[in-house]
């Protein structure tokens, strides 16, 4: 680009920020969203349109923990990729495949060019988010959700007016941003309109790759696939209802919920099939399991609108699944606070508090001791409350040096200091706005910023280090600590009136040894440590011997325990002498379990079924058949699993679910 056409841009973007004016681009209906990114960049990020700093690209271990929790994903994606690659790669498109926060998780592009992408930020690893990068199609696209492209001089940054890249948002199924898929030209044509047809190209292969996802999500589930076009059914269906072995409706996709519901209609989710449609559920199963080409006409009872419909019935394993790895993978297991909760009163007591409070705007400071999962717990509050969309940041002030927390915390700005990096930082505060910031080991931040974090959450603003301008944030906190900030405050090594300000409720989670559900956490510890799709269990003198211990560590100790039992057993059982040797050294004393200590006053003691919402008539029939077989069989988890069919583990989440506690641990 010559200097005057980067010089015409910069002073344009100024002008259109500063004036309030849309900005002078050529598309009058993304004239607005540009002109609000363009805002956002200035005002809120600070970003200099003419800064000629390349685009970030992150490590090679930084971007394997952004791919990691999306590895299943990654391999259905991949294909879908590989098709609309085939289709533009001779107009020199490159595909970029973004998480939620624009970093660059898969790539695809031509070897020849392969130096020229990488070095104008199209290439793996790359981060595009908005607040970086200033007004792009990734960053852009994630905060709009919707499609959009961002056409040469229409990126905020004069380094980037020479692109263009169209991107189209991937959701989850219950609507949450799963990330963006991009095609990006380093050398598009002058005109806007040469990127419309791109544009639609991406849109249908981002449906293609959800709609993939979401098979693959409810491979266990029988699957209604429906269109209002009896000849396309079979091979452009695009609406789906994942349905239970109970039949009920148990997740849908985007194009679905377009079809069933609105403002006059409610969701079909949790609604039984058959009031849905007009199919009962052994209709559903006899189609899905024997006559997988019929087609069926099925009416929508809520409006009388007839579909087409195939059926697929669950799988037992799926072609789709990756190449086994030599080494082992373990996937993230999704704790839920009622998960989390188990059968253990106490911990009943404090997921029902974080649920009362977490939309409150009530500071939550967790106690503990360590490895209880103080972070994990804070996870699942975000998870569940209404931020749950927005980021979660997590800072340990006790594991980063004093020098460091400042800037970690409230960012800088471009040239702060020594060693900064030279296009500033936004720190953990910005980067939570919307959504959570989790402060572990509170105790342990240094005195001098507790003074100004009692400002931020007095202002809701922070001004980053070398920044003359505050930021306004939307901030939601929670704490957590081992040491006694009580006796800290006394000490006066921590501010009495930061103490009050973070301490809206406390909530303390009970170490392991104390927990009356310990076998329970142990058999949903194993399940997450064992391999996908092993049925791992644990012989009886194992579990006593894991039972008895006291556990100091916690479940973190508890999971490393059970991680390295997995890596030496031979089998799927896990024996004592799988166990490491320092569980075999402690003395054991069977497996009777502690009493629980009273509930804390202000929620008094009660049936443990009664901090249940009010369930599904299904769902009220399973716990109350889960009852009847535990009563039958004197609570014994063993017998009770094998007249239900279902393995241990299974029965004890179930157990948790309900919250169905044995009489002796009550």
């Amino acid at each position: 680009m010559s200097n005057s056409y980067t010089k015409n841009h910069i002073s344009d973007v100024i002008r259109s920020v500063n004036s309030n004016n849309l900005p002078s681009i050529r598309s009058n209906t993304t004239a607005p969203v540009i002109h609000s990114s363009w805002k956002r960049c200035f005002n809120d990020y600070s970003i200099d349109p003419s800064s000629k700093s390349k685009p970030r690209i992150i490590t090679g271990s930084a971007l394997k923990e952004c791919q990691e929790p999306l590895e299943e994903f990654l391999f259905i994606a991949k294909s879908g990729m590989k098709s609309l690659y085939e289709k533009i790669a001779t107009a020199g498109y490159v595909i970029l495949l973004g998480d939620a926060n624009g970093v660059t998780i898969d790539y695809m592009g031509n070897p020849d060019t392969e130096k020229e992408h990488r070095d104008a930020g199209l290439y793996l690893g790359s981060l595009w988010a908005e607040s970086v990068e200033g007004t792009c199609g990734v960053g852009t696209c994630i905060e709009e959700k919707r499609p959009i492209t961002i056409h040469r001089d229409e990126h905020f940054r004069a380094r980037h007016i020479g692109l263009s890249c169209s991107t189209t948002p991937l959701f989850f199924p219950d609507g949450t941003l799963l990330g963006v898929l991009d095609i990006s030209q380093l050398h598009p044509p002058q005109s806007r309109d040469s990127q419309l047809l791109a544009l639609q190209m991406l849109s249908y292969s981002a449906r293609l790759i959800e709609n993939a996802y979401f098979m693959r999500l409810y491979k266990d589930c029988w699957i209604v696939r429906f269109s209002c076009m009896k000849a396309f059914v079979e091979v452009v269906a695009e609406s789906f209802l994942a349905v239970s072995n109970e039949g009920y409706v148990i997740a849908a996709n985007q194009s679905a919920l377009t079809q069933l519901q609105g403002p006059q209609l409610p969701s079909p989710i949790g609604r039984h099939v058959s009031a849905v449609f007009d199919l009962r559920m052994e209709e559903l199963v006899e189609h899905a399991t024997h006559k997988t080409t019929t087609i069926l006409p099925i009416r929508f009872l809520d409006t009388g609108y007839q579909y087409f419909a195939t059926f697929r019935a669950p799988e037992k394993k799926s072609p789709l699944s990756p190449p086994k790895k030599e080494t082992r993978s373990k996937p993230s297991p999704h704790f839920t606070l009622d998960y989390l909760a188990g059968t253990d009163p106490r911990m009943a007591y404090n997921v029902n508090c974080a649920k009362r409070l977490m939309n409150r705007n009530i500071s939550i400071l967790l106690i503990g001791e360590t490895g209880t999962g103080k972070e994990v717990f804070a996870r699942a509050i975000h998870e569940a409350s209404d931020r749950a969309s927005k980021p979660f940041v997590a800072l340990n002030c006790a594991s980063i040096p004093e020098s460091l927390i400042e800037s970690e915390l409230f960012g800088y700005k471009q040239g702060a200091f020594t060693g900064a990096n030279s296009k500033g930082m936004r720190g953990k505060i910005l980067q939570s706005s919307g959504g959570t910031l989790f402060l572990d080991e509170i105790g342990d931040m240094p005195f001098n910023l507790q003074t100004r974090l009692l400002r931020v959450l007095a202002e809701r603003e922070v001004q980053p280090l070398g920044s003359e301008s505050v930021i306004k944030v939307d901030l939601n906190i929670i704490c957590a600590t081992l040491r006694n900030l009580e006796e800290l405050v006394r000490e006066k090594q921590f501010r009495e009136d930061l103490y009050y300000r973070l301490n809206g409720i406390t909530i303390k989670l009970p170490p392991l040894r104390e927990r009356t559900d310990r076998a329970l956490v142990i058999e949903n510890a194993l399940a997450a440590e064992a391999e996908p799709g092993v049925e791992t269990g644990l012989a009886p003198e194992a579990l006593e011997i894991l039972a008895a211990y006291d556990w100091p560590g916690n479940i973190r100790q508890l999971r490393n325990a059970l991680r390295f039992s997995i890596a030496i057993s031979e089998g799927e059982t896990i024996h004592a002498r799988d166990l490491p040797p320092d569980l075999l050294k402690a003395p054991t004393s069977g497996i009777a379990l502690p009493a629980p200590a009273p509930s804390p006053e202000p929620l008094p003691a009660q049936d443990p079924a009664s901090l249940l919402p009010d369930l599904p008539p299904q769902d009220a029939q399973e716990r109350e058949k889960l009852l009847r077989t535990l009563k039958k069989n004197k609570w014994n988890i063993t017998d009770a699993s094998r007249e239900l069919c279902v393995s241990r583990s299974t029965l004890y989440r179930k157990m948790s679910k309900y919250h169905l506690i044995p009489p002796n641990e009550l």
